[in-house]
């Protein structure tokens, strides 16, 4: 009696946290892939050269009134000319080495339409909280309802120069867990978007900017850090002084880079409070028995 007593509770003490977590799902992804997953080829050589379509699609870009985006797809709103902005993009991404990367990017899941250019067809269901995690010397922080447009903002960066993300860094893994619905006729979240589920592919977009938006940036504001040598020999080579407007303190306002992941969905971790309780019911049901 006391055996079947001791599984009922933790299958109750199972289902309440389940029940809890109901309609929330959680994406894992590397942030290494920001800069470690890339197109081979570049543009029109690539199978559905738009970056709605490419698999890793990725931009960097200078002061956006300055100089032209650096891209590894075909952009048909503003062509670029390929492969020389695919080229600029790999001379950046290869010179990278220890001490230069990615500092800091932000992930926006909205309650809208928004950038569905890059391929996004998640958005998180109005009125409900989105969470998320970080791994190995990075921080995180939620920006809830960010400009009014509903959903949240996710904000990871690390100040730790031996962190940031390059083609060799190994970073451990990032999660969001949010109630997150396809955005079947890009309106953002209505009654009829159906939830997504485990085992869903989803894509989702990240970057930053250089700035000075304290309110959705980290306090010196900087995202990447990088200096202009070591550009590689690719055609055109991307060094002098169009590098150092990316690199150098005040003058790189605007600058960053964008790019769109992508993951598969998994269930939510159960809180490790809800396993302990579950072990401590079954081992008190277990010493019960033998006292019997």
């Amino acid at each position: 009696m006391r055996k079947t007593v001791t599984i009922c509770a933790a299958a109750l003490v199972l289902a309440l946290a389940a029940g809890a977590q109901a309609d929330l799902v959680t994406i894992q992804f590397d942030p290494d892939d920001l800069i470690q997953a890339y197109p081979t080829t570049a543009g029109a050589d690539v199978p559905g050269g738009r970056k709605i379509d490419q698999v890793d699609a990725r931009r960097l870009h200078q002061p956006w009134a300055t100089t032209p985006l650096h891209e590894t797809f075909y952009n048909p709103a503003a062509p670029q000319l390929q492969p020389e902005a695919y080229n600029t993009y790999m001379n950046w991404r290869d010179s990278l080495g220890a001490g230069e990367g990615i500092a800091t990017f932000n992930s926006w899941f909205l309650d809208n339409g928004a950038a569905q250019s890059w391929g996004e067809t998640v958005v998180v269901k109005p009125g409900t909280t989105v969470t998320g995690t970080a791994a190995d010397g990075w921080n995180l922080r939620i920006i809830e309802d960010p400009y009014g447009l509903g959903g949240a903002c996710v904000q990871w960066w690390t100040l730790d120069s031996t962190k940031y993300i390059n083609t060799i860094s190994n970073i451990g893994e990032f999660s969001i867990t949010a109630d997150l619905y396809w955005d079947t006729n890009a309106n953002g979240w209505d009654a009829t978007d159906p939830s997504v589920a485990v085992g869903d592919a989803v894509r989702f977009w990240a970057g930053c900017l250089n700035g000075d938006d304290a309110e959705f940036y980290r306090d010196d504001t900087q995202a990447l850090y990088f200096d202009d040598q070591g550009w590689g020999d690719r055609s055109p080579n991307a060094g002098g002084p169009f590098s150092a407007l990316y690199s150098t303190g005040i003058g790189d306002q605007g600058s960053g880079f964008e790019g769109a992941l992508s993951s598969t969905v998994v269930p939510v971790p159960v809180p490790g409070a809800v396993l302990l309780g579950v072990l401590g019911l079954t081992a008190a049901g277990v010493k019960l028995r033998k006292r019997v």
